[in-house]
């Protein structure tokens, strides 16, 4: 199997995630989105990370593939085993990817300064948002489902991972009053697969500034490429 991925895609970090808490072994192919080579433009994913080619065939959307690892190596479990349980962290999971991801993603990678307040209210919004959402799930702390990393997890572990940008680049951080996102965030970056599978803080910051730097010349240009996308 093979796994196309990226280092500063949160995205790709997930299934990253997934197999390594499953014990799965994976041919990690690194793609650098600011060159893509050509070749990687002709895959099923047309250039896009992550990028899944296994004996099935070729896989892509972080959580096509999450649900694929489930679904092939159900040890250990990511996913609950009562039906309702499993559709609640599957509807978590698409609201990560709908809300709180893309405005992580637009504020990180801004590069006008005029949009900087209007991104980080909007964000902070979000945030608070989710620590009314965590309230009504029940969460006093650890995973989303207690005992165990589960998809819900390794889907927001990679965003939590990446607010080392936030902090460096544009002194956003999640509120104090969202106690229990940061618990969240503190319990996912302390398991061991989420550490095994990050890049580490300077690795991300200095491809991050990469990133940066581009979007800082097309803007330049007049150029404003959308920096954030749907999973």
């Amino acid at each position: 199997m093979k796994l196309y991925t990226s280092l500063a895609c949160n995205f790709c970090h997930r299934n990253r995630v997934t197999f390594h808490a499953k014990g799965v072994d994976v041919d990690l192919v690194e793609i650098d989105l600011l060159r893509r080579p050509p070749w990687f433009a002709e895959k099923a994913s047309g250039g896009r990370v992550p990028l899944l080619e296994c004996e099935h065939g070729p896989i892509f959307g972080s959580a096509t593939i999450n649900e694929y690892i489930e679904d092939r190596w159900p040890e250990p479990p990511m996913l609950p085993a009562a039906a309702g349980e499993r559709a609640a962290e599957r509807m978590w999971i698409n609201w990560w990817n709908a809300v709180p991801t893309p405005q992580y993603e637009e504020l990180l990678m801004n590069v006008r300064p005029e949009r900087d307040e209007e991104l980080r209210k909007t964000l902070d919004a979000t945030l608070r948002l989710c620590e009314h959402k965590l309230e009504e799930h029940g969460y006093d702390g650890g995973y989303w489902t207690a005992g165990r990393l589960g998809l819900a997890d390794a889907s927001a572990a990679p965003v939590f991972d990446r607010f080392v940008g936030l902090r460096e680049l544009q002194g956003f951080d999640i509120p104090e009053e969202c106690g229990r996102v940061r618990a969240w965030r503190d319990t996912l970056l302390e398991d061991p697969h989420v550490r095994a599978t990050s890049a580490g803080d300077e690795s991300l910051l200095e491809t991050l500034r990469d990133y940066r730097k581009v979007l800082t010349k097309a803007a330049q240009a007049g150029i404003h490429p959308p920096v954030s996308g749907a999973d």
